[in-house]
């Protein structure tokens, strides 16, 4: 069980670390809540989709998993740094799509596709394995978002900017880490 949790948290530091950059972009409250059940979701699930279909599905998606999430992140952020730019000058604010709140974690949660069929293998519950890696994935996306936005407050700088930025580095972060 103890190896189990450590990989619910290894698993949901891409949840955090997104979560960390959204935050910077002061979401209203119910989109923070559909985003940490949306990481939840598909962080949790992921595993017992890939616990179902089995080890070719690993072989299939291991050599591009690891990538596909950062790209969908860079792309997010360099939309927020741009539609920033063209909606101050229209005069009009920009909340964060629907797409962000269950694409990104969609995109994120191929890792605990390739881990759930793992861990099937191995034997694991697979229920099991469902509610603890959702439940660190959830807890870590409530955390990033928290400290991202509290962390906005430090910044002088305009926060789509930042938020924007954030998430392309993290991007970068997570595709040289899958490397």
């Amino acid at each position: 069980m103890a190896s189990l949790l450590f990989l619910g948290l290894v698993l949901s530091l891409d949840s955090f670390r997104v979560s960390l950059g959204l935050g910077m972009l002061r979401p209203p409250l119910t989109k923070q809540a559909q985003i940490v059940v949306a990481f939840g979701l598909c962080d949790g699930l992921a595993p017992l989709l890939g616990g179902s279909i089995g080890q070719s599905l690993t072989q299939f998606l291991n050599g591009w998993a690891d990538y596909v999430g950062p790209t969908f992140l860079a792309l997010y952020g360099a939309f927020v740094v741009y539609s920033d730019r063209c909606l101050k000058v229209a005069g009009h604010d920009r909340e964060p799509g629907a797409w962000m709140v269950f694409g990104l974690p969609l995109s994120l949660s191929l890792d605990n596709l390739i881990a759930g069929t793992s861990l099937g293998i191995k034997g694991f519950p697979l229920p099991v394995c469902v509610l603890v890696i959702g439940g660190c994935s959830s807890l870590a996306a409530v955390t990033g978002l928290r400290m991202g936005r509290i962390g906005k407050n430090y910044l002088p700088l305009h926060g789509q900017w930042v938020g924007g930025l954030a998430l392309i580095a993290i991007a970068a972060v997570l595709a040289v880490e899958g490397a």
